[in-house]
């Protein structure tokens, strides 16, 4: 009796197995995009969308499935409807049971126990998909979702070469952005996002990799205290940390280019890299919005200008910028940033005014509410990536074998003032009297 109750109850868990895998197969998840497709009026009088073949990826657990698309759609029609296509796919009355699971099954009296364990564990859906057009729509589906905490660690900082530095990833690659290639970066995004944590980020990574070719010029206009870690690296020249310093911080760069640039002219060379000069110097601003505050006109307006005149002329000449703020509006942004900015960083912002300020289009302001690190990176395409989390005590790691004690100019100023005066007291003084 035992014997048969057992039986029938491995029988029926083996049918509930094979009807989930049955209901969760590639061929339920085509027919549930059709379906949504049509649910969301992705059609016309004489056309529906038409499954074209489909392929499964193992390395990168995704399927791509390619849709014939009907005459009079296109890739925005159903980008406009992402969000229909993940939930449909993710249905919550259906869970998954990892066949893992189901391969430490024990064939004893613990078995019926083991079975309601496993269902009752069941995992949600985690179902994301990413969406292209190349004359067919491609859908790929990826049974688990973007990982939602990226940490910074030895092995990452491995993966990068060069000038690059670390983005973030995606469903099946590790992205980085080269300065080489593209020198300047835009980043934006609401406090608590990832902003400064990916500027952080770049900064240590940069004087890791490229200890004796990097410099910096840090800025940040609400206090300094985000860089304050880094301001005694040898490789910082200056953090400015209020309205006087930045100027006089992109007074000294924008004289330094222009020097540069009349070297270059007189030589003959046409950029940085047929001058041989290995050392790339970046300006790293934090808070950018904040210079549209300045209470001062003629300050505000010359501030603006030299990072626009920075912007137009610093990338042959070894330079590079990265423009941070976490409120992009047109008027933040020099027009001279937006025009030669070739990449952008953009995290959860507010709205999709915001979102077209840094992107030129939607889709931050749908980023994950509450999930750090989650962004938008636009260089030459456009992908949703998952950034790294650098902890401030791997940071002091990293820059330790860096760190100068350098002495502050106030200090050296005094010890000016010191010797002259101690000269003085020395001199010999010789006056002329009516009876000399």
């Amino acid at each position: 009796m035992l014997v048969e109750i057992s039986t029938s109850i491995i029988a029926g868990g083996i049918m509930g197995v094979s009807h989930y895998f049955k209901t969760n197969s590639k061929t339920n998840d085509a027919e549930k995009i059709l379906k949504i497709a049509n649910n969301c009026g992705l059609f016309t009088k004489e056309e529906k969308l038409r499954l074209y073949r489909r392929n499964y990826d193992k390395k990168f657990d995704f399927t791509e499935y390619v849709f014939k698309v009907p005459l009079g759609l296109g890739l925005e029609d159903f980008l406009l409807k992402k969000s229909k296509f993940v939930d449909g796919l993710n249905n919550r009355s259906r869970k998954m049971i990892e066949l893992r699971d189901l391969k430490t099954l024990k064939f004893d009296k613990t078995l019926p126990k083991q079975l309601l364990d496993i269902f009752n564990n069941r995992i949600p859906l985690n179902k994301e998909i990413e969406i292209e057009y190349d004359g067919m729509l491609n859908i790929r589906v990826y049974n688990k979702g973007l990982t939602k905490y990226l940490p910074y660690t030895d092995e990452l900082l491995k993966k990068v070469k060069g000038w690059e530095v670390p983005i973030g990833v995606t469903y099946k690659e590790l992205i980085n952005h080269d300065f080489e290639k593209s020198q300047m970066l835009v980043v934006a995004g609401m406090t608590r996002y990832g902003k400064t944590v990916f500027l952080k980020n770049t900064i240590t990574t940069l004087i890791s990799k490229q200890p004796e070719n990097v410099k910096f010029t840090l800025i940040d206009l609400k206090g300094g205290l985000a860089f304050s870690r880094f301001m005694k690296c040898k490789q910082v020249e200056e953090v400015a940390k209020n309205q006087e310093e930045t100027i006089k911080a992109l007074e000294s760069i924008h004289d330094k280019l222009l020097k540069r640039q009349k070297e270059f002219l007189n030589k003959g060379y046409e950029d940085i890299g047929e001058a041989g000069i290995k050392e790339r110097h970046f300006i790293v601003i934090d808070e950018g919005a904040e210079i549209s505050g300045f209470t001062d006109k003629v300050k505000r307006e010359r501030c603006t200008h030299l990072i626009g005149e920075i912007a137009r002329i610093s990338a042959g000449l070894g330079y590079r910028m990265i423009f941070a703020t976490q409120y992009p509006t047109a008027d933040v942004f020099p027009r001279q940033v937006k025009a030669n900015t070739s990449g952008s960083l953009c995290f959860k912002l507010k709205n999709s005014t915001q979102s077209m300020v840094v992107l030129d289009e939607k889709g931050a302001e749908e980023l994950p509410v509450g999930l750090a690190g989650r962004a938008i990176y636009q260089s030459d395409r456009k992908v949703i990536v998952q950034s790294p989390y650098i902890k401030n005590d791997f940071i002091d790691n990293k820059i330790k074998p860096h760190i100068t004690f350098k002495a502050r100019k106030e200090s050296q100023d005094e010890q000016e003032v010191t010797k002259t005066t101690a000269s003085r007291r020395n001199m010999l003084v010789i006056e002329e009297t009516r009876l000399s």
